[in-house]
């Protein structure tokens, strides 16, 4: 984490100091970042991001998973977060934290994939929502690290596995929190 951080921290330190030299300019160049998918599957890096939501109890369970062109499963994570207000915030923060493990792991090509089809036109700048503004602000500036980026909706039957993976964090975290009983 510190490590993709720092990473982070760098990048907004580039991207500021560029965007002193070309006034008006978005924060990622459409030439790198494609709503295409026209990356040779040999050298890109898929993740794929899910959240599990709990209304009564303001939790989420968020899990990413990232593999290769082919499928193999390169790395995997999950969190529980506690006092998140709607799936919506939980999804976005699910495809951020499989986007800082990318990061963290070096890969320069990714695909980046969700079934939430209101957070993909968010980062595609197709719209925009006030709830998630922040984290699609901090999806978009992370994008900037990698070399070509793209970010496209999955249908949640193709997504089970990080969708399991997120329903057994909340699951996990609900039986062991004592005052949700």
């Amino acid at each position: 984490m510190e490590t993709a951080t720092k990473a982070l921290s760098l990048a907004r330190e580039w991207n500021n100091a560029q965007q002193q030299f070309q006034s008006g300019s978005k924060v990622i160049s459409e030439a790198r970042r494609s709503k295409g998918i026209t990356f040779e599957s040999s050298t890109v890096t898929i993740c794929r991001s899910d959240a599990a939501y709990d209304k009564r109890a303001q939790k989420a369970g968020i899990a990413w998973i990232i593999s290769d062109g082919n499928g193999m499963q390169l790395n995997q994570g999950s969190s529980t977060l506690a006092s998140i207000t709607s799936p919506l915030v939980a999804e976005a923060i699910a495809l951020r934290s499989g986007l800082l493990s990318a990061v963290e792991l070096g890969h320069q090509k990714l695909k980046a994939f969700s079934d939430n089809l209101t957070l993909i036109r968010a980062i595609n700048n197709d719209m925009q929502v006030k709830e998630i503004f922040g984290i699609v602000n901090d999806i978009q500036r992370i994008s900037s690290v990698f070399v070509e980026i793209s970010f496209s909706h999955l249908s949640r039957s193709l997504n089970v596995e990080a969708d399991r993976l997120a329903k057994l964090s909340l699951r996990s975290s609900l039986v062991t929190d004592p005052l949700l009983g």
